[in-house]
Formats: structure tokens, sequence, C-alpha cells
């Protein structure tokens, strides 16, 4: 998950060197997968069990992405950067740290999530749309789209306190 407060202070770095491509999935996509998964299981259709990548189809240039919803947030680029191996052996102290004294929030990186934030990982939902019959129906540019509409509150709900 990207993390807007510590990009607010400055403190988010890039791991890695940038390349990598990830998944992402709209929400409203992600939800209507899962409807139609729904709907085949009460069709009695042989997908009970199986399992399903979902996403939106195309994987993204992870750091350049995070750059862009920065921008959509009104904050600058991701300007430093840790190498993958320094990132890992940060994730494995603080782990052992965190281990050793018991505390049970999660360490500001751990090895899981340097290799997350470093290396390509994007799947096949080819047998989505094969048995479930997904497509994004919401594109990602769409979905960008509405992302800067919240950040600029419009689709952001109205609270109000009585």
């Amino acid at each position: 998950m990207l993390r807007l407060e510590r990009a607010r202070r400055g403190r988010l770095k890039r791991i890695g060197d940038g390349t990598n491509r990830v998944d992402i999935i709209y929400v409203e996509n992600a939800a209507a997968a899962h409807l139609l998964a729904l709907d085949r299981l009460a069709d009695a259709a042989p997908v009970g069990g199986r399992p399903y990548f979902l996403s939106q189809g195309t994987p993204v240039a992870c750091w350049p992405w995070i750059d862009e919803v920065l921008a959509l947030s009104g904050l600058p680029p991701v300007k430093r950067a840790i190498p993958l191996r320094a990132a890992w052996g940060v994730g494995t102290v603080l782990e052992g740290v965190w281990k050793l004294l018991g505390w049970q929030s999660e360490p500001i990186m751990t090895r899981f999530l340097a290799a997350q934030m470093a290396t390509d990982h994007y799947f096949d939902i080819s047998a989505a749309r094969r048995d479930l019959g997904y497509e994004p129906l919401v594109s990602t540019a769409e979905g960008m789209r509405r992302l800067r509409e919240w950040f600029a509150g419009e689709g952001r709900p109205q609270v109000t306190r009585a």
C-alpha cells in the first residue's frame, strides 16, 4: 500500500532500480469479478476451489505509477532510492529487533515489503476471463481519472457533524 503520509514527510524511497512491473486493480473491477464468481457458483459451474488472479489485465511500471498517484495527490515524485539488497538487509534487521522486543506492529521495512516493491509481480488473468467472463469494466485510465477527482474532493463523501 502506498503510504501518502510517508511521502508527505519525504520519507518514501524507491526500492530497487524502479523498473519492476506490478498488477493493479480498480476496486469496482475486483467487486465485479467476485460477483461473476458468485454467479458461476450459483450456476454450479466448476469454478469452486479454483484460484483466479484478478487485475486490470496489463501490469504497470510500479514506480512511475506510484509517482502518478503522488502527483494526483499534490505530492512530488519519489526522488530517493535504496537498492533492493540494502532494503532487504534493513528489513532483516528490523524484523529481528521487532521479534526480540516482542512488538506486535510491523516494522517500517520488512524483507517481504522490499521484495514486493522492487520485483516484478503480475499474473495471467486468462482463467478469470475464460471461466468467469471477467473483463475489467473500469480502465486504468478511467480509474486514475476517478482517483484524481477523489483527491480533488469531488468524489469524497461529505461528512457532517451534528
